[in-house]
């Protein structure tokens, strides 16, 4: 991993209304990162999105994807330590063409240079600490909510189960594969104060993607966000999952503020 990639990185400190103090961007020292594609009907799909200028990457025609990811952040500069879980579909803002059927060639996060303003809209994000929804929901519009995440692991397999309110939202499991060094950024839209903000993620450690449909599954439980997601009519199996047991990265401000 680069040695340099916190160092060369100009600081600006932030203090919320909760008078918390963060610098940003926001340094992520050590963390892991589960996740898994799942598809669904691009029409139910697109009544999620604040916008009509956001649209999902299809997989064929009508399919779109819906991402589950998990993720465990053991240190972060002057945070404790939190876990965290993402509903998130992959889009693009104001596609000239969407073409159906290119992810099945092209990753929509290993080759974003073939997705005009490619990014993960960020519906639903659940953490374990106050701490960690104040700060993400008053910079970026994150919507966060405190939740209960538990991560454990049986043989290959890595399980993640999410509970909120005293219900089961999601069981998600992932096989675990080898993984390689490498860097990888992608960016997020959330909105906050009536406009779309892209927020570029930048990280570097061990990643394992592989190119093919399979090593992963969801269960779905009783709570509100566990039947919105059936009504998306997901399928079973996913059309492709991410594995990183060890990554470092860098949550930037906002790059982009744009007209919703």
């Amino acid at each position: 991993m680069d040695k340099n990639f916190f160092t060369e990185v100009k600081s600006e400190e932030v203090v919320l209304s909760t008078g918390f103090h963060i610098k940003l961007p926001v340094r992520y020292f050590d963390w892991s990162w589960m996740g898994a594609l799942f598809p669904a009907s691009a029409a139910q799909v697109q009544r999620l999105l604040p916008t009509n200028k956001l649209r999902p990457v299809l997989l064929m025609p009508g399919i779109a994807m819906v991402a589950l990811a998990a993720f465990e952040y053991r240190q972060i500069a002057g945070v404790e330590p939190y876990n965290e879980f993402a509903v998130a579909i992959p889009v693009q803002y104001e596609p000239a063409v969407n073409v159906p059927g290119l992810p099945l060639v092209f990753h929509p996060l290993l080759s974003p240079q073939w997705y005009r303003k490619m990014g993960m809209y960020v519906h639903h994000l659940p953490v374990t600490t106050h701490v960690a929804r104040d700060f993400g929901v008053e910079i970026w519009g994150y919507p966060k909510i405190v939740a209960d995440i538990g991560f454990e692991e049986t043989g290959e397999i890595r399980r993640c189960r999410l509970r909120a309110a005293g219900k089961d939202v999601v069981i998600l499991e992932i096989n675990k594969s080898a993984a390689k060094a490498r860097s990888l950024n992608f960016s997020t839209y959330t909105v906050k104060n009536g406009q779309l903000l892209r927020t570029l993620v930048q990280t570097q450690g061990e990643y394992s993607i592989p190119r093919f449909p399979g090593g992963a599954s969801c269960t779905l439980g009783d709570h509100p966000i566990a039947q919105e997601l059936m009504a998306l009519g997901m399928g079973k199996t996913a059309v492709g999952r991410f594995y990183a047991p060890q990554l470092q990265s860098l949550l930037h401000p906002a790059g982009e503020r744009l007209p919703l």
